[in-house]
Order: structure tokens, then C-alpha cells, then sequence
């Protein structure tokens, strides 16, 4: 386990800080896009309530992406004996499937009235999570393995 921390402990970082900044997109982007009553009415306080509501969302699923990406590459590969084509690959569907794992939840706990919402968000984050770990994880096996680490998506 310990090799796997000192080999990915900045891709793991990086991973929270990008999932916390997206979240903070997304909720500016749901301030702006509401009502223009909403906006006057609620004035900073709304703007502070929709950044720290998505911040917040965002690093709660990038750090259940995290997680599933971490418990992938465990169970898939402990000690790093496989290629780094394997691990980014189990890396990036456990990133995915973790992320997306707590949307699920949510609606099946919500009840089917409700479920295209957060399938949808289930969805969507799954595949932006995969996206992101793919580049992520790519970055931190080069890194590993010598070569110039920048940002190539022919791995």
C-alpha cells in the first residue's frame, strides 16, 4: 500500500482539488443560470450558498472517485507488477464507478419518481470522472516511468 501512496499521492491530490474546483463551477453556474429574482433577493448570500453547496458536492464525489480508484488499482494490482496500462485502465473505471456509486444511492434512496435526476448526474459524473482519471493517471505513470510527463492522450 505504501508504494502506491508514494507513487500517486500527487495524482490523488490533484484528483480533489480539480473535483472540489469543478464543483464550485457547477454551482456558480446554477446561481447564474436561476431566476433573476432569486439573484436580487438573495443577493451574496445565494452566491455564497451555491459555491459552497457544489464545492462541497464536488469533493464528495472526487473523493468517492478517489477511493474507487485507489481500491481498483489495490485489488487489481498490489504490487505494481502489472504494465501501467492495466492500472490506469482498473484505475479509471474504479475512479468512475466510485464516483458515480453515491448518485446511485441517492436515488435509489430519493424512490423512482425521482430517479432520472440523479441517474443522470450519476451518468454524467461517471463519465467526466473517467475522463479526468484517465488524463490523471496517464500523467502519474509517466511520471514513473521516466519519460516527460505532459499531457498525451495516446496511452
Amino acid at each position: 500500500m505504501s508504494t502506491i501512496w508514494r507513487r500517486y499521492r500527487s495524482a490523488l491530490g490533484l484528483a480533489m482539488v480539480v473535483s472540489a474546483v469543478l464543483g464550485i463551477f457547477c454551482g456558480l453556474a446554477l446561481y447564474l443560470a436561476g431566476n433573476a429574482d432569486y439573484r436580487a433577493q438573495a443577493g451574496w448570500g445565494g452566491f455564497v450558498y451555491w459555491v459552497i453547496l457544489g464545492g462541497g458536492l464536488g469533493a464528495g464525489t472526487g473523493l468517492a472517485g478517489v477511493l474507487g480508484g485507489v481500491v481498483g488499482v489495490v485489488i487489481w494490482d498490489r504490487g505494481l507488477r502489472r504494465s501501467s496500462v492495466a492500472r490506469i485502465r482498473i484505475g479509471t473505471t474504479g475512479a468512475a464507478l466510485g464516483a458515480a456509486l453515491p448518485w446511485v444511492v441517492v436515488a435509489v434512496a430519493v424512490g423512482p419518481g425521482w430517479w432520472p435526476f440523479p441517474f443522470g448526474v450519476a451518468i454524467l459524473v461517471a463519465l467526466v470522472t473517467a475522463v479526468l482519471a484517465r488524463i490523471i493517471l496517464s500523467r502519474a505513470e509517466r511520471r514513473q516511468d521516466g519519460d516527460v510527463v505532459e499531457f498525451r492522450f495516446n496511452v
